[in-house]
């Protein structure tokens, strides 16, 4: 019994408390959170505390298993990595300062221990990637003002650098993922149990956001849902959970039943699209149908032996998606269809026809906002603000890492990397996510295949054929 609960001490509890929860909506009590002279901000900073106590009680329970064999120096560097995919639904900007610190201390450990990798093609393409962005100020029609605009973008200049002292083993990924999975369950619980009590004060039905409507709860907006998180972006924080999930999925599949089971992963599923329906995130609804095709993808592609086969069946998912999707489902359906969204994509596109090959400069896509008559600093749309910035020569950088990122994901048998790069594809073509701290643990720990990847996993039969070569381990 004891070790049951150990096991499965998150989903019981979170469970447990949805249910207090949601018999309280249905009890004729006046007491209500959001009626109460208890300061909100407040509540919720305890409410915080407690999910952080519960997380780490049951990381406690499972602490001997995900840290076996790893070196506490290296514990150390994938608690603090897992601490900032943590933080970022609560209070994102936190990350910057703590990113630097993790990439300073992967940096002196490399240093240290005499290691040297050689760059990986990966990162080769990312630190092009960043340099163009650099290199672009040169021909920006304000210079103070273009270099303010990409500055963020130091940060990863140094993080192939980095890639090169410090290659995380695949052991650390285990507690690198399991750690915000738990977290998150919590937090999303808190989203839903915020929910009830805000449809309960204002006696709105309880599955008012079944209605696909952003204006479910009348005059009171969703917003007042996510009061626990001081980011209080809905795509941002809805991503994140998004993002943890296929995280998840891969550990699922990779150690299945081990530390996340089935039901950690039912349970996950679950609370993802009940809060991606409460936020109104509508990048993370559209996102979640397509990761599970993507799942799909992967499960029908372990039938296939043949390379062709596979690259023809992929190509026409892809173009499926890619083009069907935006016609049949974004543009015909007002919930996703969004005309201010429609119109800078428009201006952003005649201004790149006007510099093709090495667009306008770094922060020029401010300018393209301003003339289509709105004010916004971004386009919302990584690909496209790097055509208007950097042209033809700086997309080619971004698609190259982009293909880097699958080809080397299918030839090592490491899954982990496509699905997070699939994560931040959704995300760059409608807000934007490229070159922000986040990117630092997720791209140092995810998207490079792990040193030891001589141990294979469920999912080895989708990968290239037998007798194409694998790229050794340096």
């Amino acid at each position: 019994m004891i070790p049951f609960l150990k096991k499965y001490f998150t989903p019981i509890l979170n469970v447990f408390i949805l249910c207090v929860v949601g018999v309280f909506y249905f009890i004729p009590l006046d007491f209500n959170l959001y009626y109460t002279d208890f300061p909100l901000k407040l509540f919720f900073r305890i409410i915080i505390g407690i999910v952080i106590i519960i997380s780490c009680i049951d990381v406690f329970f499972r602490w001997k298993t995900l840290f076996q064999n790893i070196s506490p120096f290296r514990t150390f560097i994938t608690i603090l990595a897992s601490f900032l995919i943590c933080l970022y639904p609560y209070k994102y900007k936190m990350i910057l300062g703590l990113g630097i610190v993790l990439l300073l201390l992967c940096l002196f450990y490399g240093i240290y221990k005499k290691t040297f990798y050689r760059p990986h093609p990966i990162m080769i393409a990312f630190f092009l990637l960043s340099f163009m962005k650099f290199l672009s100020i040169l021909w920006s029609d304000n210079f103070s003002k273009s270099f303010h605009h990409i500055d963020y973008y130091c940060l990863f200049i140094m993080l192939p650098i980095v890639s090169c002292f410090y290659k995380v083993q695949k052991k650390e990924l285990y507690p690198f993922i399991y750690i915000p999975f738990i977290v998150f369950i919590n937090l999303m619980t808190l989203n839903i149990a915020s929910y009830i009590f805000l449809v309960k004060q204002y006696q709105k039905p309880l599955f008012s956001f079944l209605s696909l409507s952003k204006g479910y709860l009348g005059d009171i907006s969703y917003i007042e849902t996510m009061k626990w998180s001081v980011t209080l972006h809905q795509s941002m924080i809805g991503w994140g959970f998004l993002l943890v999930f296929v995280m998840g999925y891969w550990l699922w599949r990779e150690n299945k039943q081990k530390w996340i089971t089935s039901w950690h992963i039912i349970f996950y599923f679950i609370l993802l699209i009940i809060v991606s329906l409460i936020i109104q995130a509508r990048v993370v609804i559209l996102g979640i149908g397509i990761i599970m095709l993507v799942f799909l993808w992967v499960e029908l592609m372990k039938k296939v032996k043949s390379r062709k086969k596979i690259i023809y069946y992929t190509s026409f998912a892809s173009l499926i998606i890619l083009f069907l999707l935006p016609f049949l489902i974004i543009k015909k359906n007002n919930y996703f269809n969004d005309e201010i969204r429609n119109r800078m994509n428009l201006a952003a596109w005649n201004s790149f026809k006007e510099s093709p090959f090495f667009g306008k400069g770094a922060g020029s896509e401010e300018n393209v906002i301003i003339k289509a008559g709105y004010d916004f600093h971004t386009l919302h749309n990584d690909y496209l603000s790097t055509l208007v910035e950097q042209g033809l020569v700086g997309f080619f950088f971004i698609f190259l890492f982009h293909i880097f990122v699958v080809y080397f994901g299918i030839k090592n048998k490491f899954l982990l990397g496509i699905y997070v790069l699939i994560s931040f594809f959704l995300f760059n073509t409608t807000e934007g996510i490229m070159g922000f701290p986040i990117c630092i643990p997720l791209f140092l720990f995810c998207l490079l295949p792990p040193e030891d990847t001589s141990c294979l996993s469920p999912e080895k039969n989708i990968s290239l054929p037998a007798n194409t070569q694998t790229q050794d381990t340096p």
